[in-house]
Order: structure tokens, then C-alpha cells, then sequence
């Protein structure tokens, strides 16, 4: 088929105030923290889980954070009018509430934007970042709660929920040509909003959603949501419900047989190797999830970021460099650091026309030169919409001999297609 990218052909039968916060940190910046000033270091948050649910995410968002800051191009080695950034960490822990908080104490600390949230947290930072007019850009943050909300002071450098979840739905109708769906979610608006997305795309191209289970994060199986959706008939299920809960479910799936009567897709905060060596192999072969493709620069953040950490780079990793990146040229195009430049400069900076960069370096050299510039992104080509989202194409991997394979790819148009 013409969405086809290559890679193995799928092998898919049925088996187929404040709480919690972390110090200040700083990230290829040295001296006092100079709140205030114009010669010291430039505050920058990361509010992001460092704990709870989503705990794998904060490191992540942190290396790729400092990827783009003391990388090759970086920011903290071109500078911004001679100014380093220093990054401010409040952990989450994945929790609205704590979230809440995380965000008024990187306020009070003066940062002028910050990188970050998660989907589970994000909604409730909505009202707080219009009140105090700080904005964030999110690496990780695909719910569909932040459509059509964005684009002043919310941004995300990763495509909605709604993308990714059409890209679910349109290879489970016409890849294996599965025709009934279960929806499967962590009891969360942020896990609710990609399974419904996706079921609601599923039935537009012709399919049936038969049930919807929602999990219970305190329970200890999940036996009996296996059992309903075995009884509904279901040839496949979205299961979307973060690590812990999804690692339950696959092992209860297996054991009640369940691998034989339907297959599973994944939502992509499993999509590791890691989740593969705590499953096993044999269990997760053929299993399948998706991602936001790679943007055009991934191979030369790749590098950098090899450079720098010694490991390939994490998920929302490449997101999190973007995100720097950008709002470090934000404050370039603004003549100065502050809580207008983001709001101000980032769909310009991110959407043609303009020269191509993919380095702070690189971007604030044309800049200088009164050029108009294009980022061209690692993790998507960031092109921002009116809402402060970008489009992107998104791959389907699969477990192949114990590793993620792409399988599939579609492109940002194809997702775009009504059912």
C-alpha cells in the first residue's frame, strides 16, 4: 500500500503550598540564580512528572531539555545576548493538584515560560497560565482537552491525541481488518481522551466500538475487564492506561487465555524497550502502538544527544529539545527574555516561510542576519496551527523478535482525511 514505510510485514493474529517539588536546578549555567536581572542566568521551568504514573517522563524531557541547551549548537554555548538559561524543576507527580502548585512556585520564581506538563495534568493549568500570562510548551502532551485551547499560552511540540488516534484507528481498520473495538483507559480525562478519539474514528471508517472498561488505578487485576471485553466480542482493544496498569492488563490478558480472542494496541507511554524486558519478548511479539513519526532533524539530535548522554534518546526526548530550542529562539526574535516572547513568536518561528534551522545556533545566526526563520523540529517538523499545535505524521511500531519495528506510516494529511 502507499502508507506503507517499510519495515517487516506485520505479523498480527488475534495474540498479535507547595507538595513534592524538586530543588532548582541548573542545566549548563553557573553563578547566582539573578532573578530579575539583565545579566544573569535566564529562568526556564520544566514542570514535569518526576514521580507517580508518569515518573519516566521528567528525566526524559530533562535530557532532551539539556541536549538543546549544551549540545553542539546549543543554547548555553551560542547564548542569548550573552545570557545563559537555567532550568527550574518542579516534579508533578503526575497529580493535578501538586501540578497546580508546581506552577504558581515556578511563577513566583520569575521563570518566563517553562517546558512541560503532561496530558494528565495539563487541562488543569489552562486557567493558572491565562491568569499569571505564563505559557508552557508541552513535549509530552497529546490530550484532546488542549484542542482548539492553544496558541497563545499553551503550545505543544507534539501532535494531538486526535492524530495519534486516528493513526490507531486507521491501521486497526485497514491493516489486520479488525471490525469490533474495545476501549480500554486509565479512569483519567487524559487516558479517556485518546481512547475515545480513537473509537470514535474507528466507527467513522466503518467499525464498531462493542464496550469501554475504564481501570481502576488501585485495583490489583484487571480479570474481569479482560472478561468483558472477551464477552463483547471484541477482535481488538485500545488499551490506554500508562505503564503499571497496562503491564497488569497484558499479564491478566495472558493468563485468561485472552491472547487468542482479541489483540491489544498500546498506547505509546509503553512503547520502550524497557516495557519490552519487563514483559518478556514472547509476550509483547506482534503487539503494536504508535508515535509521532521522527521530524526531519532527528538524526542530528540523535548525535547530539549520544554525545552528550552516552544512550539513545528516550521518548518525548527529541519533543523536549524542540521545545527548548524554540522558546530559546522565541527570546532571540523578541530582542529579550520575557513572558510575551513565546505568546508572541512561536508560530512564526516554527511555520515557513523562512531559512531552515534545526539549531538554536544556526536559527539565532539568521535571525541576527534579519532573516525569517523555519525550525524544522526532531520530533515533527513543528508547522503550528492556529491552536498552537503541530502537524506531524505518525508511525506504527510493532514488537518484532523482542524490538519496536515502524511497520507503517502515515502522513499528517492522510490523518487528516475525514472517515
Amino acid at each position: 500500500m502507499d502508507e506503507r514505510a517499510g519495515g517487516p510485514k506485520p505479523r498480527l493474529g488475534r495474540r498479535a503550598y507547595l507538595k513534592g517539588v524538586s530543588p532548582i536546578v541548573g542545566v549548563g549555567a553557573a553563578g547566582c540564580l539573578g532573578v530579575g536581572t539583565d545579566s544573569g542566568p535566564i529562568r526556564v521551568g520544566n514542570l514535569s512528572p518526576f514521580s507517580g504514573g508518569l515518573g519516566w517522563i521528567g528525566p526524559n524531557s530533562r535530557r532532551g531539555i539539556r541536549t538543546a541547551l549544551a549540545g553542539n549548537g546549543g543554547v548555553n554555548r551560542a547564548t542569548i545576548d550573552g545570557r545563559t538559561v537555567e532550568i527550574v524543576e518542579r516534579d508533578t507527580e503526575t497529580d493535578p493538584e501538586t501540578a497546580i502548585a508546581g506552577f504558581r512556585s515556578l511563577d513566583d520564581a520569575g521563570v518566563e515560560t517553562m517546558v512541560g506538563p503532561s496530558s494528565v495534568v495539563a487541562a488543569s493549568l489552562f486557567r493558572p497560565a491565562l491568569t499569571a500570562r505564563l505559557s508552557f510548551v508541552s513535549p509530552v502532551s497529546g490530550t484532546t482537552q488542549l484542542d482548539n485551547i492553544g496558541g497563545t499560552y499553551i503550545w505543544r511540540t507534539v501532535p494531538s491525541d486526535t492524530v495519534g488516534a486516528r493513526a490507531q484507528a486507521r491501521f486497526a481498520y485497514q491493516e489486520p481488518g479488525w471490525r469490533r473495538m474495545a476501549l480500554a483507559y486509565r479512569d483519567s480525562k487524559g487516558s479517556y481522551s485518546f481512547s475515545k478519539a480513537s473509537g470514535e474514528y474507528f466507527s467513522s471508517l466503518g467499525g464498531d466500538v462493542v464496550t469501554e472498561v475504564e481501570l481502576n488505578p488501585n485495583a490489583t487485576d484487571y480479570r474481569s475487564a479482560v472478561r468483558t471485553i472477551q464477552d463483547a466480542g471484541a477482535s481488538v482493544v485500545s488499551l490506554t492506561a500508562g505503564t503499571t496498569i497496562t503491564g497488569q492488563f497484558i499479564r491478566d490478558y495472558v493468563s485468561l487465555g485472552a491472547d487468542d480472542d482479541f489483540a491489544i494496541l498500546l498506547g505509546n507511554d509503553v512503547l520502550t524497550s524497557a516495557f519490552i524486558d519487563e514483559m518478556g519478548a514472547d509476550t509483547m511479539e506482534g503487539m503494536v502502538g504508535q508515535t509521532p513519526a521522527p521530524g526531519p532533524a532527528i538524526d542530528a539530535f540523535t548525535e547530539r544527544y549520544d554525545a552528550i548522554h552516552g544512550t539513545p534518546p528516550g521518548i518525548f526526548a527529541a519533543a523536549a529539545y524542540d521545545a527548548m530550542n524554540l522558546i530559546a529562539l522565541a527570546f532571540v526574535t523578541e530582542g529579550e527574555p520575557n513572558r510575551r516572547a513565546v505568546p508572541d513568536h512561536l508560530r512564526k518561528i516554527g511555520n515557513p516561510p523562512g531559512t531552515e534551522v534545526s539549531t538554536f545556533a544556526a536559527g539565532k545566526a539568521a535571525l541576527e542576519a534579519d532573516e525569517p526563520i523555519n525550525y524544522v523540529g526532531a520530533a515533527t517538523p513543528q508547522n503550528f496551527n492556529e491552536y498552537g499545535d503541530p502537524l506531524g505524521s505518525f508511525a506504527i511500531n510493532q514488537v518484532v523478535d523482542g524490538s519496536w519495528q515502524t511497520v507503517t506510516t502515515y502522513t499528517a494529511e492522510q490523518l487528516s482525511e475525514r472517515g
